[in-house]
């Protein structure tokens, strides 16, 4: 069965993520043109309670945890958003990793609390990028041209992103080079494998 649960917001949620039955994060939407604030919560009961961590009047797109304290949340209007935790989203830290390019992060996946992957579909500076110091910097990898969505990757080496709405790319080496592997007659709107050779879209 499912249950209705209720949180603390009014707004939309964007992504959820839990790594237990118990503890568990959502992203909701906002909206900066509408000064609506987009909000981090969090519950530690299976979300019979929800708890903000962390507002702004900016549009929350996607969240991950590596672990039980570090984090990572991406979004942005009109600028990258990417903020981090180490403390079980007690503290999030924001920046900007991309300077002053125009554009959101829309998606992010990472495989360790070092090495992780964030992606934009903007004209204008967006595409697939990699770190390997927990977002302290960044690679670009695939550049907007290709209007990436959705990024997976299995391990470090192997991964998946969703570029143009309809097709989907692979890497077998961390993102240096992708290979077109399936052009879908639909929008591909989430990515997941269990493996290198079984998934879903």
């Amino acid at each position: 069965g499912w249950y209705q649960q209720t949180l603390p917001v009014n707004d939309f949620v964007n992504d959820i993520f839990f790594p237990d039955s118990l503890n568990g994060w959502v992203v909701t939407n906002g909206n900066f043109t509408q000064n609506d604030t987009g909000y981090i919560l969090s519950t530690s009961n299976g979300g019979s309670n929800w708890t903000i961590q962390y507002d702004t009047i900016e549009k929350l797109n996607v969240i991950q945890f590596v672990d039980y304290n570090i984090g990572y949340a991406g979004g942005g209007f009109g600028r990258a958003r990417l903020l981090k935790t180490s403390n079980r989203g007690i503290n999030w830290q924001f920046t900007t990793p991309f300077g002053s390019n125009m554009y959101s992060i829309l998606d992010l996946q990472f495989i360790n609390k070092d090495t992780g992957w964030i992606c934009s579909d903007d004209d204008f500076g967006g595409g697939v990028f990699k770190t390997t110091n927990g977002g302290g910097t960044w690679v670009r990898q695939l550049n907007e041209t290709y209007r990436p969505t959705k990024v997976f990757f299995i391990n470090g080496d192997t991964g998946w992103a969703s570029c143009n709405m309809d097709r989907l790319y692979r890497t077998t080496n961390g993102g240096i080079n992708w290979n077109l592997q399936f052009t879908s007659a639909f929008p591909i709107e989430s990515i997941f494998f269990l493996n290198g050779q079984k998934g879903w879209m």
